[in-house]
């Protein structure tokens, strides 16, 4: 085979090269295992957890602290991993890694809400890094459970402009029906076609909802940002939330009509017991199959 002078300085410098193949994935059993350790008694502890996981990945990060909401007032910690290239339009894949505290001072171990979407991030970074054209921030928010606290402190800090998607998580511990809203502004449109086509391109059961359950989405769309949230649940529930949420009860409502999701989270039962293992391998999986889908779509 003859080899032009361009083609040689390309195969010498690697500059032509294929991108990075994606490595091996981590085991359900071993997602599973990792939500598990985020059941700690305090704050402090959810974050060693978190550091110590991120070490594990092998992904480098860096703490962004700020002023919290956290009583007493006290200082919140968003963790960030930068992958890929230093220039360009931002990629954000983004969960909050907080629990809320329950009636009597305990923290709630917080296992769907949220540290299934921890973990499933973190497994879907590990297997991105080195293999997008684009940027990819990972962002793990902290006192989201306070109000966004921690996403609007981010933005507050960073700005949006540079921002060509948010890809948030929020609830995927269990079922296998991948749910998404329809409500975070016009920009986010074709982050909405982009989730559609890996819905059909992997054969996914999804289902849109036009008004959906607030989490850090709700900050990047008020900043203008394109996002789009997810979550996943059982197909019978997804759809019980769905209706729930275009018709949410004028008064108190039958607890019948309530979906299991709502009855589940920030309650002491929200525990690793309530999280699936095969839901967690499917969501980093949808994960890091939207970024790419992005991150192949975007100039």
């Amino acid at each position: 085979m003859k080899l032009t002078a361009t083609a040689f300085l390309c195969l010498a410098l690697a500059a032509c090269a294929t991108p990075a193949a994606a490595p091996q994935s981590a085991t359900p059993a071993e997602l599973h295992a990792a939500v598990a350790a985020f059941a700690q008694p305090t704050h402090e502890g959810r974050l060693d957890v978190l550091k110590a996981q991120l070490d594990a990945a092998g992904l480098a990060y860096e703490v962004e602290s700020f002023d919290g909401e956290r009583p007493p007032p006290a200082a919140g910690h968003n963790v960030v991993v930068r992958l890929g290239p230093e220039e360009g339009r931002e990629i954000l894949i983004t969960a909050h890694y907080d629990a809320v505290v329950l009636p009597g001072g305990k923290l709630a171990d917080g296992a769907v809400d949220n540290a299934a979407s921890v973990v499933a991030m973190i497994e879907a970074a590990r297997r991105l890094d080195g293999r997008t054209k684009h940027p990819v921030r990972l962002i793990l928010f902290d006192q989201e459970e306070l109000g966004l606290v921690g996403a609007q402190a981010w933005i507050a800090a960073h700005g949006t402009d540079d921002i060509a998607a948010v890809i948030n998580a929020d609830v995927n511990g269990n079922g296998d029906t991948l749910m998404y809203g329809l409500n975070n502004g016009p920009q986010s449109a074709g982050l909405i076609n982009a989730v559609e086509a890996v819905c059909a391109e992997r054969k996914l059961s999804c289902l849109d909802f036009p008004e959906y359950p607030p989490s850090d989405d709700v900050a990047f769309a008020e900043a203008g940002a394109p996002v789009i949230s997810l979550g996943h649940q059982p197909r019978a529930e997804a759809e019980k939330l769905r209706a729930f949420m275009l018709n949410p009860p004028k008064s108190a409502p039958d607890p019948a009509t309530i979906p299991a999701v709502l009855m589940l989270i920030h309650t002491p039962n929200d525990t690793i017991a309530r999280v699936e293992s095969t839901t967690l391998a499917l969501a980093a999986d949808t994960f890091e199959a939207l970024v790419l889908k992005v991150d192949a779509t975007l100039p």
